[in-house]
């Protein structure tokens, strides 16, 4: 394993629990147990006899459940940030899945609750939601209420409940154990050096081309020898999915994930039909690179490949004053905030075997405080993923003032604030470099991550959309089906500019949003586009727009993403919103060119 530049930044999750040992597990377990059955016992009696003019105690049901909640949230945060710091260890896999099951038969006792609420009569609904006593959770209520139409008898809920832990969760852990498992090597001085899958995509910018195309050799030997296995967790991916929709009488596969986020299918249609029509942006930047690096034919392996001689690394302790720098620039109030996560040990970012790959940050109870997990490996590139989960980090510790039941934003409004927070670092390193070659690998360096987080997540909602669409028509799908999917969207976006080679064939196996949550994907390029936008409001007038960002962060998921764009003065719903966004995304790339000549 190559130097580890965070070595020892390990979270401390004992503001949760001390250990797997620790009894306070089992306790509040027993004790969410206990208020479970008694909250059914209480509740659901009332239901029956509930008519138009009946009274109903909805806000002593809404506050008794939200206790429960927050009671059954710290056993299963635990149990899946032990497992992901340490998947290949058995009994922290085996303890999150005893978690995991335990928490299933105490939700069986709240499934009532959802399932009679979808149930009633809109007219006494909404004389229930029009009470005063319930107007701070009026959002959850009418956000339950969309689901109506796909929510299934009481016993049918209760057997999708345990069931889930033997379907579609099942094969995401497996995925999940299989992936942060793989051995990847590359030959280095005549041996072959055993890497993670994090640092085989980080040698992807590398300025060495030989580099690169040793990682596409590698990830490509790594995946290609688990297909058979990563092919069969897909296709179960899509079967559970398919038979979600059958089961829940879903029009479109994207509909569940739609109702989630509060948008709705021709809102995604249109961003990713403004999203296809600036390709040719993309294609014309590909080109410009190839020159910078002065390629006669630009691989897949160089997209992301840094314009400079030799790539800088970072030691942690860097990326940590960088990135408090550019917060505590922002708002002393977002320094202080972000700077928690360092110094009370929120993040674990140094890289070892068997820790998931990739970066998240995980909501907790409002009680608490989130945590991070990234696998730095000293680029800049690692500062920037740094700086996007403390964004998203510090978005979760506003929103725990919107409780238990609305902290969690829906995704298109959830990635906002982390891409804001890169932007913030992004424009304060450029700032401070006054040397014309290291601007322009740094603006370089942002398209590559904007291009990847716009242009790249539509290609793969579209290889997702391939995948489900025949999926509901053909079946099982084989690998090379996949493969040919794959290669067909990244055509299609790339172009003449790029020449996809038979390695990256392999691409789609690998991505963890098209296991654990299917059509996440669009989610990212909603909310760049919308932080270009939202960063233009920021620079016009930052004395007013900032108290206004806090507002909206702090909202969490308690009101609509539209309503939450409106306080920024952003109209999401105009139908040409997201080609401002994509404008300065070609400013950007005017700017490169500029430059480069």
């Amino acid at each position: 394993m190559s130097e580890n530049f965070a070595k020892g930044i390990r979270w401390d999750l004992s503001d949760l629990y001390a250990s797997m040992e620790d009894p306070k597990i089992q306790s509040d377990l027993n004790l969410a147990q206990s208020r479970a059955v008694g909250f059914e016992s209480q509740y659901k009696p009332l239901f029956d006899s509930l008519d138009e003019k009946s009274a109903f105690p909805l806000a002593d049901l809404l506050k008794d459940y939200k206790e429960i909640i927050e009671l059954l949230t710290k056993p299963g945060v635990f149990s899946h940030l032990s497992f992901a710091g340490k998947t290949n260890d058995a009994k922290i896999g085996a303890f999150m899945q005893k978690i995991q099951v335990t928490l299933t038969d105490i939700n069986a006792h709240l499934l009532f609750f959802e399932v009679r609420w979808n149930k009633l009569d809109a007219k006494i609904a909404d004389r229930l939601m029009s009470d005063a006593s319930v107007q701070n959770d009026r959002h959850f209520l009418e956000k339950m209420r969309v689901w109506a139409p796909h929510t299934l008898a009481e016993g049918e809920e209760k057997i999708m409940s345990i069931k889930s832990n033997t379907s579609g969760s099942a094969f995401s852990r497996l995925f999940d154990e299989v992936m942060n498992n793989i051995p990847f090597y590359i030959e280095s001085q005549g041996q072959r050096v055993k890497k993670t899958e994090g640092e085989v995509l980080s040698l992807f910018h590398s300025a060495d081309r030989t580099e690169r195309k040793k990682a596409s050799d590698s990830l490509a030997e790594g995946l290609s020898q688990n297909t058979h296995l990563l092919t069969y967790i897909y296709n179960m991916i899509l079967a559970d999915h398919r038979s979600s929709l059958k089961i829940r009488n879903y029009a479109h596969p994207m509909d569940a994930m739609n109702l989630s986020n509060e948008i709705d299918l021709e809102s995604v249609r249109n961003l990713i039909e403004n999203v296809h029509a600036a390709f040719p942006l993309a294609q014309r930047y590909y080109a410009l690179k190839k020159k910078l690096l002065g390629l006669d034919t630009m691989y897949d392996y160089d997209r992301y490949a840094t314009v400079e001689a030799e790539e800088t690394k970072i030691d942690f302790s860097e990326c940590r004053q960088i990135v408090l720098d550019g917060y505590n620039a922002f708002s002393p109030e977002a320094g202080k905030i972000v700077e928690q996560f360092f110094t009370r040990r929120w993040i674990d970012a140094e890289v070892r075997e068997g820790k998931q790959g990739g970066g998240f940050c995980c909501e907790t109870t409002p009680s608490l405080h989130p945590y991070i997990l990234v696998n730095y490996t000293g680029s800049l590139r690692d500062v920037m993923t740094v700086a996007h989960e403390l964004g998203h980090g510090m978005h979760q510790y506003l929103a725990r003032r919107s409780g238990i039941l609305e902290s969690g934003a829906p995704l298109t409004m959830a990635e906002c604030a982390s891409v804001f927070g890169e932007m913030l670092i992004f424009e304060k390193i450029l700032e401070k470099e006054t040397d014309p070659k290291k601007r322009l690998a740094l603006l370089c360096g942002k398209i590559d991550d904007n291009f990847a987080t716009v242009f790249r997540q539509i290609t793969m909602t579209d290889f997702e959309l391939l995948a489900h669409e025949s999926g509901l028509k053909e079946g099982e799908l084989s690998s090379d089906r996949l493969s040919d999917f794959w290669i067909q969207v990244n055509a299609g976006f790339y172009g003449k500019s790029v020449v996809l080679t038979d390695n990256y064939r392999h691409g789609w196996k690998y991505i963890p949003h098209f296991v654990h949550s299917p059509f996440y994907c669009y989610a990212y390029a909603f909310a760049q586009l919308f932080v270009l936008s939202l960063y233009q409001k920021y620079k016009e007038n930052p004395k007013e727009f900032i108290p206004k960002y806090f507002e909206m962060l702090s909202l969490g998921g308690s009101k609509k993403p539209e309503d939450i764009a409106k306080i920024a003065g952003l109209d999401i719903k105009n139908k040409d919103f997201w080609k401002s966004g994509l404008k300065i995304l070609e400013d950007l790339v005017i700017q490169t060119e500029s430059l480069a000549g």
